[in-house]
């Protein structure tokens, strides 16, 4: 199998990315409690993923797929992995409640500050985030997931910086373990119902 080739997201990219995104997500636990309705969920979905790429576009790096973006990993380094309010407005996450609806946005806010207290917690300041990594479901299976994430983990693994991320996919748990993260936090949000996962991956040692 030919290894993909993963580039930097290009401005003009960026709705086909959050395209690729929404798919990748569909049946996502998480997005499935947000948006309940299928139909509905693929339609507003990218509204979603848009302004968290342009988060990472702005603040952090994003990675795609070479040609048409078949996925996309939201990377954030040590300088802005916390999500300040300007920050959070600049990307456009401020406009969500008009874009998805008040009611959803509220069930997306409300999950992420149930988990958030958890990435202050256990890991240092100097790491990595994975904000969102997805792989459009036509495309998974083909090492696009591990493609999008191992540059990064190699770039902090020679700062000696680790990397965090969290899920609420069952899914994925396995996947991120077989890369060396280690499972921190295992919960059910009382809220939702959702059972969530944070993982850290500590640096690996000079090879």
């Amino acid at each position: 199998m030919i290894p993909p080739k993963i580039v930097a997201l290009r401005e003009g990219d960026l709705p086909a990315a959050a395209a690729a995104l929404s798919r990748a997500f569909q049946d996502d636990p998480l997005q499935k409690y947000v948006l309940p309705d299928p139909v509905e969920r693929a339609a507003q979905s990218p509204g979603l993923f848009t302004p968290l790429l342009r988060y990472g576009l702005n603040f952090g790096e994003v990675l795609t797929t070479a040609g048409s973006p078949a996925g996309a990993a939201v990377w954030l380094g040590p300088e802005a992995w916390k999500v300040t309010p300007e920050r959070a407005t600049a990307a456009g996450l401020d406009k969500l409640p008009a874009v998805l609806g008040a009611a959803a946005a509220e069930r997306f806010f409300s999950v992420l500050a149930a988990i958030d207290p958890y990435h202050h917690r256990d890991v240092p300041p100097a790491h990595w985030y994975v904000m969102v990594v997805g792989v459009a479901p036509e495309a998974q299976g083909t090492g696009i997931g591990q493609a999008l994430l191992r540059p990064m983990i190699d770039r902090a693994d020679a700062a000696g910086q680790p990397c965090y991320l969290e899920t609420a996919q069952p899914t994925n748990v396995a996947f991120y373990e077989k890369l060396g993260f280690d499972r921190v936090v295992d919960t059910r949000e009382p809220q939702s119902g959702l059972r969530l996962w944070t993982f850290r991956r500590d640096p690996a040692a000079p090879r």
